[in-house]
């Protein structure tokens, strides 16, 4: 996971073997048409074996708004090539602030003939180093903005690397003047609200099947170590004390499980979700740090050992507490959603 591009490519290919890149994209462009549940369900394994790959950049922040919201040509361009594992996608969202995406972006896009020209600054964004196309979104009008596919081989556009507390290279990319064609709109001029909000629901479910899957790997590894730890002679799972802190820790991680498959099925549905969807993220946050605090605990010693795979579990859950918010943004945007009725 340290290596400079945090990629394992021979994992992409298998899972590009199996059909599962393209598990949730339409058939008529070679995937398998399935819907938001069974995307959760894939990310949630991907979670659990804490590989690094840029399955949730590629499928929830990439492929599947250019399935919702693309032409019949950039569905044709795009899609045949995540499905084959050719080609990585993602989203620059943030602009710097601390969780969800600003509604209209202060970076902006003028037009230039037919095309458009891209200026301002995007944060953390995930999997940019390998992307062939990134989903930006700028303002293009007082208070509106749009949605772009962004080539990001271009000399306009910097890239400086960041990691994250897995490890994962997070991008800041500067655009000076990027170059955007006419026909790497994605929806419609000035409809980038829509498309950003969309985009955001499922980004969000998919952190929390990812973190799902994390906590169960932590437990998983918890539940081995201490049945075989002894101390006086018994396994010190038998001990009341450990047993009831993982009993807590499995209890907190099957509401993440629980509380993020309500949020999938939902969009999946076509119903409202912006609830469900933020009680999701809380747990997602709040529950899975108790859990890889237990695991951290549970382990003693060997629990700070690089040589064991617990750690990867926490810096894991770390990561995806914060990313698109924690638990105290998501609770309050639940609390002002309650209010507005």
């Amino acid at each position: 996971e340290t290596d400079d591009d945090w990629f394992a490519r021979d994992v992409w290919a298998e899972l590009a073997k199996a059909d599962l890149l393209g598990l949730c994209l339409p058939e008529a462009h070679g995937g398998g048409g399935y819907g938001d549940v069974e995307l959760a369900l894939l990310l949630e394994q991907a979670g659990r074996a804490t590989a690094p790959l840029p399955l949730h950049a590629t499928l929830a922040l990439g492929a599947l708004p250019v399935a919702r919201f693309g032409t019949e040509a950039q569905q044709a361009d795009l899609l045949p090539r995540v499905i084959e594992g050719s080609l990585v996608l993602t989203a620059a969202l943030s602009e710097g602030g601390v969780g969800l995406p600003p509604e209209v972006p202060t970076t902006t896009a003028e037009r230039d003939g037919d095309g458009w020209r891209l200026t301002g600054t995007k944060h953390l964004v995930s999997a940019a180093h390998l992307a062939g196309r990134i989903l930006v979104p700028a303002r293009t009008g007082e208070g509106t903005s749009t949605v772009f596919l962004v080539d990001p081989d271009q000399t306009s556009i910097t890239s400086t690397r960041n990691r994250s507390m897995n490890h994962e290279p997070l991008s800041t990319l500067t655009f000076e003047g990027a170059c955007v064609a006419g026909d790497a709109v994605l929806g419609d001029v000035d409809g980038g609200a829509e498309v950003v909000a969309w985009i955001t629901e499922r980004a969000i479910v998919g952190l929390c099947a990812l973190q799902a899957g994390v906590c169960e790997a932590a437990l998983r590894l918890t539940a081995t170590y201490t049945s075989e730890r002894k101390q006086f002679d018994t396994p010190i799972a038998t001990f009341q004390a450990v047993a009831h802190r993982a009993a807590d820790a499995y209890i907190d991680t099957e509401a993440i499980r629980l509380t993020t498959h309500q949020a999938a099925w939902r969009l999946g549905e076509g119903l409202p979700a912006a609830e469900e969807v933020a009680i999701a993220k809380f747990w997602a946050a709040e529950g899975a740090e108790r859990v890889v605090h237990a695991a951290q605990h549970l382990h003693g010693g060997i629990g700070v050992d690089l040589d064991y795979p617990v750690h990867r579990t926490f810096r894991w859950a770390k990561h995806l507490e914060m990313a698109l918010g924690g638990g105290t943004v998501h609770l309050g945007r639940l609390g002002a959603l309650l209010a507005a009725g």
